[in-house]
C-alpha cells in the first residue's frame, strides 16, 4: 500500500509543483488524525451546487482549501487558507 501512496505523491508533485509542507489551522499545527502526520500538500476545491452549475454560475461559487497528508493520503477540508507552520 505505501508505493500506492508513493506514487500519489509523486503524482501531486509533478503536476502541481506542490511540495508536503507543515500547516496550522486557528494557530494549531494539523495533524493527520489517522497517521498523525504532520506534512501535507494542499490544494483548492470547487463547491459546486446543482442550481449553479444548472445556470452555468460555476465561476461564482464558493471554494474550500484541502490537506492531503502526505504520509496516508487523508483529505482535511478547511473553510479558510491554512497558514504555512515551520
Amino acid at each position: 500500500m505505501g508505493t500506492f501512496f508513493d506514487g500519489i505523491k509523486r503524482a501531486a508533485k509533478a503536476a502541481t509543483g506542490n511540495l508536503p509542507r507543515k500547516y496550522a489551522v486557528a494557530n494549531r499545527p494539523v495533524v493527520c488524525p489517522h497517521c498523525q502526520g504532520q506534512e501535507f500538500l494542499e490544494r483548492r476545491a470547487l463547491l459546486n451546487t446543482s442550481g449553479m452549475t444548472f445556470m452555468n454560475l460555476d465561476w461564482a461559487q464558493k471554494s474550500a482549501h484541502l490537506l492531503t497528508c502526505a504520509e496516508c493520503g487523508r483529505i482535511e477540508w478547511f473553510a479558510g487558507q491554512p497558514a504555512i507552520y515551520e
